[in-house]
């Protein structure tokens, strides 16, 4: 696809930006149709959009819906508003049939396959720790850290055994600790036999 021609080839199918979608409505109708939207709903987790064609004699042609969750990803966390907006505008001009091979827009689905990218096994695992045992786990993996850093591998895996921290903790620690550092205390473990300290951590985090 040319980069001019609002069109995306995304796993073979081809879907087209809002953008190009909005620039071509405007140039078949002119001025005489419009394009609202309107909040359904909106708080500190979840908006939700709708959008509304209006032809020239005031009546809705199609409409379109839409909804983010704000912690989905990076990007909705400031913006889930005007993602959904835009999803919403996409949906209601594929309903009036301007589309590319598929309802849904290339925003849409580029916003999906980031959304599928962004969530982790540590997704969470420090929120859900109370401000006390936030403290523990910060301090354990800069020690660790510390201790790796020197080279200390059989000492960081004997200080995360010895912590002794409850299931979402290890894995809340474990999240903090570069991917290398995981790597090697996870070898180490693994040849220990019978080695229980770290169950439960994952060693698939980025």
């Amino acid at each position: 696809m040319k980069p001019d021609s609002g069109k995306v080839l995304i796993h073979g199918k081809e879907y087209t930006t809002v953008a190009s979608r909005v620039a071509k409505f405007h140039e078949i109708h002119d001025c005489t149709w419009a394009i609202t939207t309107e909040v359904l709903f909106r708080d500190s987790e979840v908006v939700v959009m709708k959008a509304s064609i209006w032809d020239s004699e005031g009546k809705i042609r199609a409409t379109g819906h839409a909804e983010e969750v704000r912690n989905s990803s990076t990007i909705n966390k400031t913006s889930a508003l005007e993602n959904a907006e835009t999803s919403a505008i996409g949906r209601a001009l594929a309903a009036l049939g301007m589309a590319g091979t598929e309802f849904a827009s290339a925003d849409e689905v580029a916003q999906a396959i980031q959304k599928q990218g962004a969530h982790k096994p540590s997704d969470g695992a420090m929120e859900s720790l109370d401000a006390d045992m936030q403290i523990v786990v910060t301090d354990t993996a800069e020690e660790v850290k510390v201790l790796m850093a020197g080279g200390k591998t059989d000492e960081a895996l004997t200080w995360l055994e010895a912590a002794m921290l409850p299931a979402e903790a290890k894995i809340a620690c474990w999240s903090l600790l570069p991917s290398h550092y995981r790597t090697a205390i996870k070898k180490l473990q693994e040849s220990r036999k019978g080695s229980k300290g770290l169950i439960g951590m994952r060693n698939d985090l980025p």
